[in-house]
């Protein structure tokens, strides 16, 4: 209490007195009720230099106050009286952006010094989806929706439920994947950074193209067409255009004494099968 109040509440006190002694009402003003429902123990909290400076050791309640809890008002906290305890909960203080789908505790994901979320492409994983590639560089949003309040109400688990559109657009850049049969699993053919450079693995078991000379070829760099897609095991489509980048007069001269040479398409596969491996030749007939 500062000087001037204390002598205010003590003549105040004596006017009182002295009004009873003579018989006359009191109409003193009401003192203010205590602050903090009959705790007179100032000390424990305040200090005699200023009663802002509060050096409450909050640690013995079993909630140590850090981060930005430190920068709290007492009364935030407890708008009431502080006798009656609180809830140590998070949500207990804090609305639930999250509607209770993540679980009652904020530190999962969130420290103490912001509410910028720790939820990583570390911690994704413990979710069955890791953020591999391009994945682990965009925002939660953009995967799970409810960009109003960030509350991650979609779950996501395959690569349809994001990627719906592209797949759609192949239909105008050259593979049309629903018309060719292939499936939503955009994992089988593309690496989680780019959808270009695609790689379709049911192809090497019919001509190489993982490594070697024919690594990194556009599909219709070499198919005239792509009616299917569907890997039937039969290892031949009728649209791969061997003499479209090797002309036969390039490759006639060098084939003169190769028994049963013909410069047709199906006929250059018969003999050139690049392994995975990457040798050039596999099952070459030779004179």
């Amino acid at each position: 209490m500062s000087p001037a109040r204390a002598a205010a509440t003590a003549w105040l006190t004596l006017a009182g007195a002295a009004a009873l002694a003579q018989g006359q009402p009191d109409l003193r003003p009401a003192l203010p009720a205590p602050p903090h429902a009959g705790e007179t123990r100032c000390g424990a909290c305040h200090t005699a230099e200023s009663w802002g400076d509060v050096a409450f050791a909050h640690e013995r309640t079993g909630f140590p106050l850090r981060g930005g809890h430190r920068r709290a008002g007492c009364k935030q906290c407890h708008p009431g009286s502080f006798a009656r305890p609180l809830s140590h909960q998070c949500d207990s203080c804090h609305r639930d952006p999250h509607r209770g789908q993540l679980g009652a505790s904020c530190r999962g994901c969130h420290d103490e010094e912001s509410w910028k979320s720790r939820f990583g492409a570390d911690a994704h994983r413990r979710t069955g989806f890791p953020l591999n590639g391009r994945h682990a560089f965009i925002a939660c949003e953009q995967c799970h929706g409810d960009m109003l309040n960030r509350g991650g109400a979609r779950p996501v688990s395959t690569c349809y439920d994001c990627h719906q559109a592209a797949y759609a657009r192949t239909g105008q850049t050259g593979l049309d994947h629903a018309a060719s049969g292939l499936g939503t699993d955009c994992r089988e053919c593309h690496s989680p950074w780019r959808f270009g450079g695609a790689f379709f693995p049911a192809h090497e078991r019919c001509f190489a193209i993982a490594s070697g000379p024919h690594a990194g070829i556009r599909c219709l760099g070499c198919h005239t067409s792509l009616g299917s897609a569907v890997a039937t095991g039969a290892c031949f489509t009728n649209t791969a255009a061997c003499t479209r980048c090797h002309s036969c007069a390039d490759v006639g001269p060098r084939h003169a004494s190769v028994l049963g040479y013909q410069c047709v398409d199906r006929k250059c596969y018969e003999c050139h099968r690049f392994s995975a491996q990457g040798a050039a030749l596999k099952g070459t007939r030779r004179p």
